[in-house]
């Protein structure tokens, strides 16, 4: 069993790696642990305000109650685990950001005069989900394919040409960068919403977008975090393979 000093040393995004309820202890200190995931406990908690035994006995009461249970994303291979990336992240963002963004329409126009920050979050919003669709396809049609074709070369004990392993590089640091303005546009919404909270008097629409808000931000957070913090370290050892 960890110690609390150690859990306070290991990198946020690797104890997340380890047991994804632990996202759950992050979330609620408004930790980030997909983009930010790469600093330590102890750090995140000192940028945060927050006293670090107050969550590492958190994380370790979480380890103690029970096996970590459901899927151990760490173990799939990378092809595998960019099939689900695709099929449950990819697909949820094509299908939300539409309808979101019809909800976020219609309470900036109806309700911005008396609450305008709903304006900002309707323009973020757009912002946000125009940059997630291309970065999508970008993945789909090129890193994605990358990733994959070097984890066939290594498994059929073939070498990866260093072309395609500085393209693959290339393309990770920017998937990363894009990444980064995502988390900073969601915390961006959430910072404006008074962390997704209506007003009193707020109509069912203003509920169902800040509903919906949340869920997507919940979301967002795992889709980064597999691809950061798992795959494209899956990626990077493949690489680095002699």
């Amino acid at each position: 069993m960890l110690q609390l000093e150690q859990l306070s040393e290991q990198k946020v995004g690797d104890i997340v790696t380890q047991n994804y309820h632990a996202a759950g202890v992050f979330r609620e200190h408004g930790i980030d642990f997909c983009c930010g995931g790469g600093i330590s406990v102890q750090e995140a908690c000192e940028k945060k305000g927050i006293e670090p035994e107050k969550v590492t006995l958190q994380l370790r009461q979480l380890a103690e109650s029970a096996p970590s249970g459901g899927d151990n994303y760490s173990e799939w291979s990378p092809g595998f685990l960019i099939d689900y990336i695709e099929n449950t992240h990819h697909r949820f963002v094509r299908t939300k950001v539409h309808e979101i963004g019809a909800y976020a329409q219609k309470v900036a126009q109806v309700h911005g005069e008396r609450h305008p920050w709903n304006i900002t979050i309707f323009h973020t919003f757009v912002d946000l989900a125009r940059e997630l669709l291309d970065h999508l396809e970008a993945e789909e049609k090129t890193v994605f394919p990358l990733i994959k074709q070097v984890a066939e070369l290594r498994d059929s004990g073939k070498p990866v040409d260093p072309d395609l392993a500085v393209s693959l590089r290339s393309e990770l640091e920017k998937m990363e960068s894009d990444h980064d303005g995502a988390g900073e546009a969601i915390a961006k919404i959430r910072e404006l919403s008074s962390d997704f909270t209506p007003p009193a008097d707020a109509c069912t629409t203003y509920q169902v977008l800040y509903q919906n808000l949340a869920g997507f931000e919940e979301d967002l957070h795992k889709h980064v975090h597999l691809e950061n913090n798992i795959l494209f370290r899956k990626a990077e050892a493949l690489l680095a393979q002699g």
